[in-house]
């Protein structure tokens, strides 16, 4: 009789079976998520003293759901509970994390991973974002620049300083100069790089690099060169010396000028002219009194006052 009528009988049941496991995978399908809107920060430094210093864990589940949550490293060792079936009040639920473990020490460098236990599904989810705790400043090395001389006047000689280094990591770089940030490049990435520096306002100067992660650690200065040289930047535009001359009237007079332009302009008491020498002899006028030389070089102007007497 079994062997007449068994084999029908277990594809039948075999296509129920199939059947009603069809039916339910395609109602869980419709099932809403039990946990949604996740958002969990990737990286982040306890130790940097900036809006990076704690990892922001957030996502919403049913209200009054009871939920335990807890920071675990591989393989779901847990090193911190955060939260102990707390009960949820409506809207998202926000949790911090300060990088340290439940006795209060701070947990070494490396990837962490977020626990949730819903206790009235008894449901575990480990969430699939991963949080990277990183206390280390990023480093640079082998800096070097072009010249401790630069003169941006646009001539296309020196117009900038060019700064060599080695980034052990992605971050951005900082540049100080007489100890003030005056310049912040993008996030770059670690490996070695240069970027360029177009000074401008007081004619010497000393300068700094440091460096900021995308966990807000900030190493400490640099001095620029110092393998070079431990003499300031000299910042070297266009002068004119002295500044301020007195020679007799209709006599003969000498200014220098400081540039590395080939040519520049000058004008005074209402004469023009161009000199490409690094001195500007001119003749003080005949009658008495105060006058100017203005010499130009460029977008930018070197002044000296001349006392005829």
């Amino acid at each position: 009789m079994f062997t007449r009528f068994g084999p029908p009988i277990l594809v039948t049941l075999l296509m129920v079976a199939t059947g009603v496991a069809f039916v339910v995978t395609e109602q869980l399908k419709l099932e809403p998520p039990t946990i949604t809107s996740t958002r969990v920060t990737k990286e982040f430094s306890p130790t940097c003293r900036c809006n990076t210093s704690k990892a922001r864990i957030e996502f919403s589940v049913a209200p009054n759901e009871r939920v335990t949550l807890s920071i675990t490293v591989p393989p779901e060792h847990v090193v911190r509970q955060l939260l102990g079936a707390a009960y949820k009040p409506p809207g998202p639920l926000h949790v911090v994390w300060d990088g340290r473990d439940n006795t209060g020490r701070l947990l070494p460098d490396g990837i962490y991973r977020v626990r949730v236990y819903l206790v009235n599904e008894r449901l575990t989810t480990m969430l699939p974002n991963i949080i990277q705790l990183d206390t280390q400043a990023p480093k640079l090395t082998n800096i070097s620049v072009s010249s401790h001389t630069i003169s941006p006047d646009g001539d296309g000689n020196k117009d900038a300083v060019h700064i060599r280094y080695h980034l052990n990591e992605r971050a951005r770089i900082l540049l100080f100069v007489d100890g003030k940030l005056v310049e912040q490049t993008k996030e770059r990435a670690g490996k070695p790089g240069k970027f360029d520096w177009k000074g401008n306002g007081r004619r010497t100067r000393s300068q700094g690099l440091a460096r900021i992660d995308a966990e807000g650690r900030r190493s400490r200065r640099e001095r620029i060169g110092r393998e070079r040289s431990r003499s300031p930047f000299r910042l070297r535009i266009l002068n004119l010396r002295p500044g301020r001359i007195r020679v007799s009237a209709g006599n003969m007079f000498r200014l220098k000028i400081s540039t590395d332009r080939v040519s520049v302009r000058w004008h005074f008491n209402g004469t023009y002219g161009l000199t490409s020498g690094r001195s500007l002899v001119l003749r003080a006028p005949s009658t008495p009194g105060r006058y100017r030389v203005v010499v130009r070089s460029g977008p930018y102007r070197a002044r000296a006052l001349v006392i005829a007497r």
